[in-house]
């Protein structure tokens, strides 16, 4: 908040000196009075000079008059320093891996995909107890921690270097949502968790679990961001389905990449999506006897191709932490 100091200005008003502006009265002895009538012939007796006033009593020549005193300067607002950014901890990302994480839902297991490859390896197999459902979506923080949502709405905490599985305190009737990690800009490490129903943008605070919703979306959508500070959503139920940039802080439409030769929407039965070095993957499985998830690659330009048919996995979980690269 800024603080405005009011210094009220001394004014010079009401302030001026009388010297010198006194008023003179004379008696003159030698006048007649003033009764008397003056003889006609007789010339009226000359007037002596007025009298100088009488000097004050006590006056000291060399006393100057007061100065006035100069109304004090107005003083400046202290200005605040904008706070220091804080650095990022020690080995920052050490313990994450900057390729893209996803879930296998047919064996609750945990893969990294190489982009540049598109191979698959995996890491490890699931064990967040037998009562959460199958996993449907993730994300993947820079600390080396996987967030896992469960088909019953509840979310787990996998720790990426040995796999052990927490639940967290999650607890909303937001429903069954995407999400994805962004950073606050392009110029700071710091990140945080974004999450979409079918409906609504909102931040989900990993450390309170606390939802805060930042605006409506116009369906339903999978999230994934970057290090540059970019939050994008894949809305894959839409005809033609399309890719989207949204704003972080009112959920509006900042950008738009149309998928056209994307699988109808009413084929599609699981998907996930997720961005690195600058272009999009999106993991797609359609209905159908045997039929295992697609992952096709969009270009930052918004061209569209099959980049591995058929992966042999049903993916329905696709995370990327703001460590991994942007171009």
């Amino acid at each position: 908040m800024r603080h405005v100091l009011l210094i009220p200005l001394l004014l010079g008003l009401g302030c001026t000196s009388d010297y010198g502006l006194q008023t003179v009265h004379v008696d003159d002895p030698e006048r007649p009075d003033a009764n008397e009538e003056s003889p006609g012939d007789e010339e009226p007796a000359e007037e002596p000079p007025a009298e100088e006033p009488p000097e004050d009593e006590g006056a000291n020549e060399d006393e100057q008059p007061p100065e006035e005193e100069e109304p004090p300067k107005d003083e400046e607002p202290p200005t605040e320093e904008p706070p220091e950014e804080e650095p990022p901890p020690e080995d920052d990302c050490a313990d994450t891996s900057d390729l893209v994480y996803v879930i296998d839902r047919d064996e609750e297991a945990l893969y990294l995909f190489d982009p540049p490859t598109g191979s698959f390896s995996l890491l490890g197999a699931l064990d967040c107890g037998l009562w959460a459902g199958t996993p449907a979506s993730m994300s993947v923080s820079r600390s080396g921690v996987a967030y896992v949502r469960y088909s019953d709405q509840t979310v787990y905490a996998v720790d990426l270097a040995t796999m052990n599985c927490t639940e967290t305190s999650y607890g909303s009737s937001f429903g069954s949502f995407g999400m994805g990690f962004a950073t606050d800009s392009a110029n700071t490490w710091q990140d945080a968790l974004y999450v979409a129903n079918s409906s609504q943008l909102a931040v989900l605070d990993t450390a309170s679990w606390s939802l805060n919703t930042v605006g409506g979306l116009p369906s339903q959508s999978e999230l994934t961001g970057n290090a540059a500070g970019e939050l994008w959503a894949m809305l894959p139920l839409e005809n033609p389905a399309r890719i989207v940039q949204i704003s972080k802080t009112n959920a509006s439409v900042l950008t738009t990449h149309l998928l056209p030769g994307f699988p109808n929407p009413y084929d599609i039965d699981t998907f996930a999506f997720a961005t690195w070095g600058g272009s999009f993957y999106l993991f797609v499985r359609t209905y159908g006897m045997g039929n295992t998830t697609d992952v096709y690659e969009v270009s930052a330009s918004g061209q569209l191709s099959m980049l591995v048919p058929d992966s042999g996995m049903d993916i329905v979980g696709a995370g990327v932490s703001t460590c991994a690269p942007t171009n």
